[in-house]
């Protein structure tokens, strides 16, 4: 009988879902996981054994460990990109696009970034945050850049901001502190400052008294997907993606983005109606004689408020729910074309494979 590895998991940012999803691929393979650093937080001396799944930060005691082990390692991180380790990590910029799509679908021109902390995730989502409202002509405005954990300075740029306008947060924990910034000051929640943040922690989360929309990223599959890397190297192999990035699962909608940010009644009404039907056979014609506007004026309108044509617009719609079906459901991928309002699968797949680069049955399969 072979002799079951010896694994460490020394997190330097511990995560309970991470644990989960190591502890899970630990059992399959009959793992020792030596977990000893979650007690008292001291790493172990002179530990020997087969290898190490980590997430490095910020301190160096943690980086010498790693270096002298001599062992094969995997890191759950981008925090230490210097360092050459293979790592299973989230896709930190996918994460930043997610964000900018749910304000410009929900009608958002006054975006607002703000990390209490900056660091390379937080780098990472505003990047791309900023370059996804960048690409839809929307400049963002950044409050992390002076004295973010002053609570007085931040109140008052709350308050200075363009109402609505729509903060993303680098964190759960970051979106609590801006609303209660925001309730301590008298903004309303999502009516004057809607807020997204990430990692859709519910304790955090459904907690506050509007409760947080979230960007929801699979911790739990990170840690699992790094242990099988460990796995592999353990076992002698190479692996075959050194950098494997894990993107994330969607958006939990709470209250604090539950609003539309379209001062145009007829815009927003059409928004309304657009993501309440988007199931069905939908034409700019059918919009203008619902609304009994001209087809000109209506077009007009919704490019001028919307950045994209209406049309452009529903095939959002209908993507980010195909999205979801594919990662909660095993639904048919003809099934889930009808479910979307797409006529046929056909052009389902071809225009996700248009938007997303993948066809919606290679999507799932790399979830």
């Amino acid at each position: 009988m072979a002799r079951a590895k010896h694994v460490l998991m020394v997190l330097g940012s511990y995560d309970q879902s991470a644990h989960e999803g190591i502890a899970r691929y630990a059992g399959q393979q009959g793992w020792h996981l030596n977990v000893s650093i979650l007690k008292d937080f001291q790493l172990p001396e002179h530990w020997q054994g087969d290898g190490i799944i980590t997430s490095l930060n910020s301190s160096r005691q943690l980086e010498e460990f790693i270096e002298q082990a001599n062992v094969p390692t995997v890191d759950l991180s981008i925090w230490r990109e210097d360092i050459k380790l293979p790592r299973v990590a989230a896709d930190n910029a996918a994460i930043g696009r997610m964000g900018a799509e749910h304000f410009i679908e929900l009608g958002h021109r006054n975006c607002v970034w703000f990390g209490l902390a900056i660091n390379p995730v937080s780098r990472t989502r505003f990047k791309a945050y900023q370059e996804c409202l960048q690409a839809a002509g929307i400049e963002c405005i950044r409050l992390d850049t002076v004295r973010p954990q002053d609570a007085a300075y931040i109140t008052g740029r709350l308050l200075e901001l363009p109402k609505p306008c729509a903060v993303y947060t680098k964190s759960d924990y970051d979106s609590a502190w801006i609303a209660n910034l925001c309730y301590d000051a008298g903004l309303k929640v999502p009516d004057d400052v809607a807020i997204l943040g990430a990692d859709d922690n519910p304790l955090i989360c459904e907690s506050q008294t509007v409760s947080l929309s979230s960007v929801r990223y699979d911790l739990s599959r990170i840690g699992y997907e790094g242990a099988s890397m460990l796995d592999t190297l353990m076992n002698g192999e190479k692996v075959e993606q050194p950098l494997v990035l894990i993107p994330p699962s969607g958006i939990t909608v709470r209250q604090s983005t539950d609003a539309l940010a379209v001062t145009d009644p007829l815009i927003r009404d059409v928004l309304g109606y657009l993501r309440q039907n988007f199931r069905k056979s939908i034409g700019t014609k059918d919009l203008a004689e619902r609304f009994q506007v001209s087809r000109r004026l209506l077009e007009t309108k919704f490019r001028e408020h919307m950045s994209s044509s209406i049309r452009e617009y529903l095939i959002g719609l209908r993507l980010d729910e195909a999205k979801s079906l594919l990662q909660q459901s095993k639904e048919p991928i003809e099934t889930i074309a009808a479910l979307t309002g797409f006529c046929h699968a056909p052009h389902f797949s071809s225009t996700f494979k248009k938007h997303f680069g993948l066809s919606p049955t290679n999507y799932r399969k790399q979830l």
